[in-house]
């Protein structure tokens, strides 16, 4: 299980703290949970594809599975740092 603390990024430019759970971490892949009060927020902020940063520099896109007031399931794929000339980081 990967967790740490983290950002998720929202559509309107807002940064959530966050604590994170993934519990599946195969290749590119992640599943799991973003802990954090998701009562304060509209529904609507969770309808699109959003990027989580976490604490060991890596960024995960992310869509939401399903949603409490605690926490959000998801689902992502681990961001490739692409250099200048358009490809993959080395």
């Amino acid at each position: 299980m990967i967790t740490g603390k983290g950002h998720l990024n929202l559509r309107d430019g807002r940064r959530i703290d966050v604590l994170y759970q993934f519990a599946s971490e195969y290749d590119d892949r992640r599943v799991g949970y973003l802990l954090f009060d998701t009562k304060k927020f509209d529904d609507w902020l969770f309808c699109h594809r959003l990027v989580v940063d976490c604490d060991d520099d890596t960024e995960v896109v992310v869509v939401i599975a399903s949603r409490s007031d605690k926490h959000l399931a998801v689902h992502g794929r681990v961001l490739v740092p692409v250099n200048e000339y358009g490809s993959a980081a080395e």
